[in-house]
Order: C-alpha cells, then structure tokens, then sequence
C-alpha cells in the first residue's frame, strides 16, 4: 500500500494530467480482511476500475479472457496499477501486451511484485522478478521505464519485506500515427500465443532425472550445513559481486578465473 501511495504521489500528482484520471487496478479482488488500493484513488480526479478474472469484493469489471482484454478498448486508460498478482500468472508477458494496449499516449503503470518469499497459490504461483525483470518486461511491451528496484530485507521495516517486492514503473511514450498501429499490430500478434486453456497447478513429482539428482547431488554427512547459513553465505558473496565497481569485479574475475561461484 505505501509503495502504491507513493507512486501515486509522485507520478500522478494534481495538476500533472488531465483529469479525471482513469485507474484500472488489475487483480483487485479483496479477498477476507486485505485492503484494496481503491482507496489510494477514491478522490474525485481519479477513476477507479478494478478488473478482476472473477466477481467479488472491489471487483468492477470481470474479465472473460484473462489474457484478452476484449472489453477494454485500445488507448483507454490513463493509469494501470497491480500488485501481488503477476506472480499468479501463468503468461504474464501477454499480461503486459494488454496493458501496453490500453495505455494511452503518455499513461503509466505501476506493477508491484515479490522477488522472494514462499509459495502461495491463488491458485498459481508461478514466478519471482528480480532486478532486471522491469526492463526486460517493458522492453518486450515497448514500455518506457522510469524506475525500478527490489527491495530488500532490513530491519528498519517490520512489514512484508519477506517478499522483497519488485516495483516496476513504466511509460507509454508518444508515437506518431503509423508507430502506435506497428505498436497495437505486435501486442496483438503476442497476445494472439496466449494458450486458452487455463494452466493447472502442478504438484510435485519427481522422475528418473530428479531421483537420480537426489541421488547424486547429496553431500556427505561431514559436508552438511545448516541451510540457512549457507543460503546466506552465497547471497552475501554474490551481492557484494552485483554491487562491486567495474574494476573490482574486472580484477577479481581474473584472480578466480570467473564469476564468485568459481
């Protein structure tokens, strides 16, 4: 909610935009005691859709192809949000099709998505973002990005840091005519790979490969660690990597013959 807070404070502030603003919250559903973002834009100057795969609470407008948005016209709407949704997407890429064609000229998106955390199907759970994901998704959509980050886990926060949020903020630019029909062509031409039929959950079930892995891929006893100390042994190495200056990485690359896991 404060990360949506702020976006909308720093992107739609009054005055920035021809109002009214129309807002459409992709995956809204309330469900039990969950706040919603509707009231993040209950003012007037904003107008709130939340747009859902089903009916329920803060659901404005149910879609009938989850990755078709046939009610929805091209160039529609001003602002798309979503949040703890694109993880419970089987094709989230055809997801972003749609939200790249029903953003006008100049319209923005905010997606919020966790990095981490446990499994938690509704009834998928499908994927993580880490940090390059927001450049790799809007460049597939034709998206500018005005910024991104992941968060990460501190103890100056004492809420949802488990899931260690990526929050993605995108642009539609401005094309001339024949550019925005290219644009609305290829959208079209990715959402037309959606497969129809839903996706079921896939338990785990294990094959000749996997248990020869179990098999083979056991340390010996006088090996084992905790998990939790080695996981963050190998997350500290490759952080202090990924944050390193050119140079450090460039001469350390050379005096271990490759990246940190060599």
């Amino acid at each position: 909610m404060l990360k949506m807070a702020a976006f909308r404070d720093a992107y739609l502030a009054p005055g920035t935009h021809p109002e009214p603003l129309r807002v459409l919250d992709l995956g809204s559903m309330a469900y039990g005691e969950q706040a919603s973002y509707r009231p993040l834009f209950a003012e007037p100057r904003f107008d709130y859709v939340g747009v859902d795969l089903a009916a329920g609470p803060n659901v404005d407008l149910v879609l009938d192809d989850p990755h078709c948005w046939s009610q929805i016209p091209d160039g529609s709407v001003d602002v798309v949000v979503s949040g703890q949704a694109l993880e419970h997407d089987p094709q989230f890429w055809i997801t972003l099709a749609e939200i790249a064609r029903v953003l006008r000229a100049d319209g923005l998106c905010c997606l919020v998505a966790p990095s981490g955390g446990p499994a938690h199907r509704f009834p998928l759970d499908c994927w993580r973002f880490y940090p390059d994901a927001a450049g790799a998704m809007f460049t597939y959509v034709g998206l500018e990005l005005c910024e991104s980050a992941v968060e990460h886990r501190t103890w100056r926060r004492h809420r949802g840091v488990v899931w260690r949020d990526t929050v993605a903020i995108g642009r539609q630019p401005q094309r001339d005519d024949a550019a925005a029909a290219r644009h609305r062509e290829r959208m079209a031409a990715i959402v037309a790979t959606r497969c129809p039929v839903p996706v079921p959950p896939t338990p785990g079930r294990d094959g000749p490969a996997l248990d020869r892995y179990h098999r083979e891929g056991t340390a010996p006893w006088w090996l084992w660690r905790p998990y939790g100390w080695h996981y963050n042994v190998a997350r500290t190495k490759f952080l202090a990597w990924d944050r390193s200056p050119a140079p450090v990485r460039k001469l350390a690359s050379r005096l271990m013959g490759g990246a940190p896991d060599a």
